[in-house]
């Protein structure tokens, strides 16, 4: 100690030295806590491992594994309620933040405004909050330079708005560690010279401790932000102030301890030097013990798992600084001020005992058992009060007055608590998970998270909006079926009686057919007597050409021939008349008929889709509801409608072959038809030669020669009718034959339409007993009752891909759930719901394709359970092991077991007085 005395201003000069030299050149404190010291968690804890499977999840996007992409929700409020022009004033902003893409570095903005779907959960009912979420790339940007970035984007806003996020809170903590340490150093500095006065009674005394304690902690500080920078010492955003709170007050204590030793040792007589070196020697030795039992203790907390604990090492490394600072600097003080250190304190140097400890100590000596109930009386209610509470709160630490709370509070009071900052579940199954059965899993653990005691909403790709769709519901798809079905059964009773009504008109058609057979029948006869006619008129014709020719007959005879040609000739027109009429009658019923044909050949077709469709439907219902297969009238039903759809199928079909005969039997008539036309124009040849004739009998002197022309020509015409009336003759036996086959198909065909009537009431009974079931399911609300399905058409629909990458990573192995708790995501309670929220998931994952996935849950509320877990557990490692090295120590020191056994009790008592 001497040649410290002797050394003291050199000491004082590198102590100077090297405090200016390590402030300099130190890194910032604050800006290694904001990048090195946030409170994590050991590896294989729940929230460690959802972050990473989070960061996978994202990095199997689109974006890869580009930039960070950093989220935060942005609040609009007015505790009023917003007005018009408040709307258009966010609209606005949210207008600027997707202008400023490239100018803040913002990737993405989610609003309502852009999806309508999203009001519910972005718009507040009571009308006083609207909420956004913004992404933006960090771009290497602190966490505090992106966060002013994000209020600059909106500068000019007219609106009441702040952001908040986990990140943004966890900010906003450091910036209130920041000020309150600042506040911390000052009121410890002002309070401890104000008992430093007190104590010494003197205004040089109290400036040794704070002196000495403040450079120890300067250069301690800049020790620790090299270690941190260079070693990743552990560091916290607590780490400063554990080193303000223990440097200055055992760093005071041990120069109070000190100082009045040396007082005490200058009241003796003794010169400095030697005052000095008998104070070091002494109350030295005890400070020097007592300093490394405490550095050692801090020093053992490194070993502990949980971060925040470790932290305190700094304060080992702050404490080995102040040790050396009480032996060189307050050496210093002591030799260069002496007896001045105590001015203007007049009196003896000498140290007077206490008499109020005196008392005391006397007592515990006469009275030690009496001193020990004493005491356990007076530490009853401290140990009964004391409840052991860990508190995880970071919004009680740092008050409202941040942005980040006051956003997290508007979203309190109008979405709740909860919705601010949800709970996060990842799963990383073994298979996709975007099918059916993938989904159905992801249903049945949405469930299980809602029956959780805590859980408010949860929001999956199964209930993106946090409530399962209604169409997605078993009951609620059985009830459009059951309608379907209904609607089905309308229709095929329609079907059924027009069927019916097409059977009995058919059958009063038959008899129409039987009379227009045997009509045929009569033309036929009819045409082959005109034939005949035909022909004895030819023969007659020939006769009087014969005459003509030869010159033999007379001038009357000829009158008498001319006459009976005459009314041959007008019979003949009469007949040829009133048959054509019989033939367009006939064309047009046929014409009628066809058509008639035809739109019942369309509705046979039409039936025979119906029933195809409906046995699709009714497979369809069979997969869906796999205890219907084994339902004899189910399986009786699909028969029915199978042979129905066939007998369907068939009777379209004879109705088309049925429209090819008559399209056959009309081309016959319509071949009759033109035979008819050319024996009607011979017939009109013939009138009009036989007028001719019978006018030129006057002048049959002047024209027989003319006469005998013309009557060849009439010949001649004779014979194209005779040729003409074969042809007609073969068509009416062609459309005898076809009428006699139509009727024999007509029967058939009214046969069928009468079973196919049947048949469909058959249909539609069932389908009544069906719809009937399917509708008493869709009013069982039970959920397990009534079932989950989502229809394929839905999973491959291009608006549920959108949800599915939300919601799930790119290969669609891995997939979220946002569990929203009813309180405050930071609230004590809510820790114990993110257990809760573990065994629903295990619970909900067993026998589905989920099973043997990887779980975890990430947030605050889970990241906060995990602290507390391992707070505790390593809490109680830590203590052990810091007592066991202080005890080692002191047995070391003491050389004794007695005594360190005592003072470890004395310490444990008084630790567990703690009033919480």
């Amino acid at each position: 100690m001497k040649t410290v005395v002797k050394l003291r201003w050199l000491i004082l000069a590198l102590w100077i030295a090297a405090a200016a030299a390590l402030a300099a050149g130190a890194p910032d404190m604050a800006a290694l806590v904001r990048d090195k010291g946030q409170i994590t968690l050991p590896e294989g804890y729940s929230s460690s491992v959802a972050g990473e499977l989070l960061a996978e999840f994202k990095a199997s996007g689109s974006e890869g594994e580009g930039e960070k992409e950093i989220s935060a929700v942005l609040v609009f409020h007015r505790d009023e309620g917003l007005r018009d022009e408040d709307w258009k004033e966010i609209e606005r902003g949210i207008g600027l933040l997707k202008e400023g893409r490239d100018t803040y570095g913002i990737t993405s903005v989610l609003t309502h405004f852009d999806n309508e779907e999203l009001k519910e959960q972005f718009a507040a009912e009571d009308g006083r909050t609207v909420l956004a979420i913004v992404n933006a790339a960090a771009d290497g940007r602190t966490a505090a330079e992106l966060r002013d970035d994000l209020y600059e984007a909106l500068a000019g806003v007219n609106v009441e708005h702040y952001y908040t996020a986990e990140w943004l809170i966890n900010e906003d903590v450091i910036q209130s560690s920041q000020d309150g340490l600042h506040r911390t150093e000052w009121i410890t500095v002002i309070l401890l010279l104000v008992i430093l006065l007190i104590v010494f009674r003197s205004f040089i005394a109290p400036l040794i401790p704070l002196l000495t304690v403040g450079i120890s902690y300067l250069v301690s500080q800049s020790v620790v932000a090299y270690l941190v920078d260079w070693v990743d010492f552990p560091l916290s955003n607590f780490t400063q102030i554990f080193l303000v709170a223990v440097l200055f007050g055992i760093g005071t204590d041990y120069c109070i301890l000190l100082i009045s030793r040396f007082k005490e040792e200058l009241s003796h007589g003794r010169d400095r030097t030697e005052a000095i070196v008998e104070t070091y020697r002494t109350a030295g030795k005890t400070v020097l013990y007592a300093g490394a039992v405490v550095l050692i203790g801090f020093a053992s907390i490194g070993l502990s798992a949980f971060s925040l604990y470790r932290s305190a090492v700094a304060v080992a490394v702050g404490i080995a600084v102040m040790l050396l600072a009480l032996v060189t600097l307050v050496p210093f003080f002591m030799a260069v001020l002496g007896k001045a250190i105590f001015w203007p304190s007049r009196g003896k140097l000498e140290h007077r005992d206490n008499a109020l400890w005196g008392a005391v100590g006397r007592f515990s000596l006469r009275r030690p058992l009496w001193a020990l109930v004493l005491i356990a009386v007076l530490a009853a209610p401290f140990l009964a009060a004391y409840q052991g509470l860990t508190s995880f709160n970071s919004l009680e630490e740092i008050g409202d007055k941040y942005n980040s709370v006051k956003a997290f509070n508007a979203i309190a009071d109008s979405f709740g608590p909860g919705e601010s900052m949800p709970a996060e579940v990842v799963v990383k199954a073994k298979v996709p998970l975007d099918t059916q059965q993938g989904m159905a899993a992801i249903e049945r653990v949405s469930r299980e998270l809602m029956q959780v005691d805590g859980v408010s909403a949860v929001r999956s790709a199964a209930r993106p909006t946090g409530s399962a769709p209604d169409d997605f519901r078993v009951a609620n798809q059985m009830e459009t079926v059951g309608s379907g079905l209904s609607e089905g059964e309308e229709a095929l009773g329609q079907i059924g009686e027009g069927l019916s009504e097409a059977s009995r008109a058919l059958g009063e058609n038959a008899p129409k057919l039987e009379e227009a057979a045997g009509g045929v029948s009569q033309l036929i006869a009819g045409t082959n007597e005109l034939k005949q006619g035909v022909v004895q008129l030819g023969d007659a014709l020939k006769a009087i050409e014969s005459g003509l020719k030869d010159g033999s007959k007379g001038a009357s005879e000829l009158a008498a021939g001319m006459k009976q040609a005459q009314d041959s000739a007008e019979q003949l027109a009469a007949g040829a008349a009133e048959l054509q009429r019989s033939y367009e009658q006939l064309g047009g019923g046929l014409q009628q008929l066809k058509r008639a044909y035809g739109e019942a050949a369309k509705q046979a077709a039409g039936l025979s889709d119906g029933l195809a469709r409906v046995g699709q439907g009714l497979s369809g219902l069979a997969r869906k509801y796999p205890d219907l297969q084994s339902d004899e009238d189910f399986i009786a039903l699909q028969g029915a409608v199978s042979e129905l759809e066939q007998g369907a199928s068939r009777l379209g079909d004879g109705l088309a072959q049925l429209n090819e005969q008559l399209s056959g039997i009309a081309s016959g008539l319509n071949q009759a038809n033109a035979g008819f036309r050319q024996a009607s124009a011979g017939q009109a040849e013939l009138a009009k030669g036989l007028r001719a004739l019978t006018a030129g009998i006057g002048e049959l002197q002047r024209g027989i020669a003319r006469a005998a022309a013309g009557q060849g020509r009439i010949v001649g015409e004779m014979t194209s009718m005779t040729n003409g009336f074969d042809q007609m003759i073969e068509g009416q036996k062609e459309l005898q034959d076809g009428f006699v086959e139509l009727n024999g198909q007509l029967e058939e065909l009214t046969k069928g339409l009468t079973q196919s009537a049947d048949g469909l009431l058959q249909i539609k009974g069932g389908l009544s007993e069906a719809g009937s079931y399917l509708n008493g399911l869709a009013g069982e609300r039970d959920n397990d009752l009534s079932g989950w399905y989502l229809p394929d058409e839905a999973l491959q629909s291009e608006q549920f891909r959108t949800i599915l990458d939300t919601y799930m990573s790119a290969d669609r192995t891995m997939t979220t759930f946002q569990v929203v708790l009813d309180g405050n995501p930071y609230d004590e309670r809510m820790l114990g719901t993110i257990d809760l929220v573990k065994e629903a998931v295990k619970r909900g994952i067993k026998d589905t394709p989920l099973e043997g996935a990887e779980i975890a849950v990430g947030g605050v509320s889970s990241m906060n359970n995990d602290l507390s877990h391992v707070s505790g557990e390593d809490y109680s490692r830590t203590v052990v092991v810091v007592i066991a090295a202080i005890s080692l120590i002191l047995i070391l020191l003491f050389r004794s077991v007695v005594i360190p056994i005592y003072v470890m009790l004395s310490l444990l008592l008084t630790f567990s007085r703690r009033w919480r």
